[in-house]
């Protein structure tokens, strides 16, 4: 029972002071520039995240994160945690694309706003009329970050991918690269509330040609999640 309320309070606490922390250092920082007060906004938000809920992230191929600007970082969705692991990872000079819904989240919301998050409606699909806003993230230098899959997988398994982040490589020349969770719905299941500590697999491949197909684009996660 013990247990049970400290990982409660961690996970309540996890949930709750980043986000504002992160607001109020991006308002004081913005005199410094949006980049850089976006940027540190952001570290600060995932290492408290992190850190409150207890998760540890065990990483494999990191080399390929490092100096990748622009470049285009796809994701298999497990958990409402894949945000905070994979920004805690990109680290810098990124732009994320979330769901709808979020913008209207009382903690969330603004602070994705201020880190220009792309809102997207799930009904509009992951194409290219939602993400042409994103090219010019792109074009001057950033990193993008979106889930293949479209939304989060409820049971664990991939889902189908769409076409989008190809589409971006296609548009943009930036390089494509998986970053494969392995098991991040451990911490935090589609169903689940509470954030629970453990270690994170995560695998980051080398970049892959935008002349896949998306079933070909899936496979690779399949192979890197069955290795």
């Amino acid at each position: 029972m013990l247990n049970h309320i400290t990982i409660g309070i961690r996970s309540a606490l996890a949930f709750v002071i980043p986000p504002i922390v992160g607001m109020v250092l991006f308002v004081v920082c913005l005199p410094l520039g949006r980049r850089r007060a976006t940027n540190l906004g952001i570290a600060v938000v995932c290492w408290l995240g992190l850190g409150l809920a207890g998760i540890r992230l065990q990483v494999d191929g990191e080399s390929h994160l490092l100096g990748r600007r622009p470049a285009i970082f796809v994701i298999n969705h497990q958990s409402g945690t894949d945000p905070i692991i994979v920004a805690s990872l990109v680290r810098r000079d990124m732009v994320a694309i979330g769901k709808h819904e979020l913008q209207f989240h009382p903690l969330l919301g603004p602070l994705m706003r201020m880190f220009g998050t792309v809102f997207v409606k799930r009904e509009q699909g992951l194409g290219p009329k939602v993400l042409a806003p994103v090219l010019p993230a792109l074009a001057a230098g950033d990193a993008v970050v979106l889930a293949a899959e479209g939304r989060r997988s409820r049971d664990g398994r991939l889902q189908p991918f769409k076409s989008g982040a190809l589409w971006l490589a296609q548009q943009s020349g930036a390089p494509l690269i998986p970053v494969v969770l392995h098991n991040s719905g451990e911490v935090l299941p589609a169903q689940g509330l509470l954030m629970k500590p453990g270690t994170v697999r995560i695998t980051v491949l080398s970049p892959q040609p935008a002349t896949l197909t998306t079933e070909q684009l899936r496979q690779v996660f399949v192979d890197a999640l069955e290795a």
